[in-house]
């Protein structure tokens, strides 16, 4: 009979060896618990960000950094996540202009009350079309969730 390796899991704990004295730990060092390792997957980037980069997804915004969202068609009342609706923020340092990556306000009217957030300069231009094409953001609102009951009721499948 042939022995094989047993394959290691990623839900096995390893084996303790005996015998063996364990490490201390560094001083002033505090070992990092499971929800505070969870957290920590929600930041994007490790180190100093640059100015112009994701720093977090669905999480408050800091000092320093400003709200975004993505390119998908949407109301003022749309949640994260829905019909592919998704925001982030962007790390954003005193003096950075956001228009030198493309970043600028949007005229879209998402959830006003977290105050003035940005979009790619794409989008941007897109509402600004339509709000003067339609006459108001209201209209505009009409028009998209018209676009998205047509697609909810196509079959794609």
């Amino acid at each position: 009979m042939i022995k094989r390796r047993a394959k290691k899991s990623l839900h096995s704990k390893p084996v303790k060896a005996k015998g063996k004295a364990k490490a201390k730990a560094k001083p002033g060092l505090v070992a990092k618990t499971e929800a505070t390792k969870r957290k920590r997957v929600h930041r994007v980037v490790r180190g100093k960000p640059k100015p112009g980069h994701i720093v977090g997804h669905s999480q408050r915004r800091r000092k320093g950094e400003i709200l975004c969202h993505n390119h998908v068609l949407h109301t003022a009342t749309t949640a994260n996540g829905v019909h592919g609706l998704h925001w982030f923020t962007v790390c954003a340092p005193a003096g950075w202009d956001p228009a030198s990556d493309e970043w600028e306000v949007c005229p879209c009217g998402w959830r006003h009350e977290l105050g003035k957030h940005y979009a790619k300069a794409d989008h941007v231009q897109w509402w600004r079309e339509q709000i003067k094409e339609r006459g108001s953001l209201e209209a505009v609102y009409r028009e998209v969730r018209k676009r998205q009951r047509e697609y909810r009721d196509r079959d794609v499948g």
